[in-house]
This record gives structure tokens, C-alpha cells and sequence, in this order.
């Protein structure tokens, strides 16, 4: 217990890091400049540069808050190993989603990928209801 009290007392509680409220609050306001951003591009019709905005943002905010928040920046090699293969398992992931449906020809796409949506009527039919059925 001594033991624990004088590494405490020499290298601090592990909790502090060196750094101050301040990278903290820096951090915070870079999130919402990234939401606000998210906000406004999500309203906006870019096309198809939609979803790719989309994901970097997300994925700036997602690695600001990993590296900061959840103190990745100070990990151990180990913890960075983990995390760095579990990045690279989400990656392969998506780019097996994305290969497939970019791969498929037009004829294997849902029709509504196609232009005409499929609408279901009220009664099941797949027509509209209206008075007359």
C-alpha cells in the first residue's frame, strides 16, 4: 500500500495526462464545428458527394473522439495494436458492401434504385386506396 502511495505521489494517479481543460474544450468545439458542418452539407443536394462527405466527417469526429476523449492518444502499444485492427476489420467490411453494390448490374438492384418506387397501398394490393376499391 506504501508502495502504491509513493508511485502515486511521483508519477501521479494516471489520470491527469499533462494536460489541462483547455485541449479538452478545443476538442469540443472542433466536434460542433464538424456537426454544424454535418447539419448544413446534409441539406444541401451535392449529388453524389453526399456519402463521402458524410463519412469524413464522421470519421474526423469519430477518431477525435477516440484519440482524445477515450485517451487513445496516450495508450499503450498494445491497446493501438487492437484498436488498429479493428479499424482495419470496419474497412474491409464496407469495402465489401460498397464492391457489392457497385458491382451489381441494374437488373439486381431493388427497383427503387431504378427510378420507380414500389408503393403499398393501405389494403395490401399494391395500389393505391382510394373510394373506388
Amino acid at each position: 500500500m506504501a508502495e502504491n502511495k509513493k508511485h502515486i505521489e511521483e508519477h501521479g494517479d494516471g489520470h491527469e495526462g499533462g494536460h489541462g481543460a483547455g485541449r479538452y474544450i478545443l476538442i469540443w468545439a472542433a466536434l460542433l464545428v464538424f456537426t454544424i458542418t454535418t447539419v448544413v452539407t446534409g441539406r444541401m443536394d451535392l449529388g453524389s458527394a453526399n456519402l463521402p462527405l458524410a463519412m469524413v466527417i464522421a470519421t474526423i469526429k469519430a477518431t477525435l473522439v477516440v484519440l482524445f476523449f477515450m485517451h487513445m492518444w496516450e495508450a499503450e502499444g498494445i491497446l493501438k495494436l487492437v484498436f488498429s485492427v479493428s479499424l482495419v476489420f470496419v474497412a474491409v467490411l464496407l469495402l465489401g458492401v460498397f464492391g457489392d453494390i457497385l458491382t451489381r448490374s441494374t437488373a439486381a438492384l431493388p427497383s427503387a434504385a431504378n427510378g420507380t418506387a414500389i408503393y403499398m397501398g393501405a389494403d395490401g394490393t399494391g395500389h393505391p386506396s382510394s373510394p373506388e376499391h
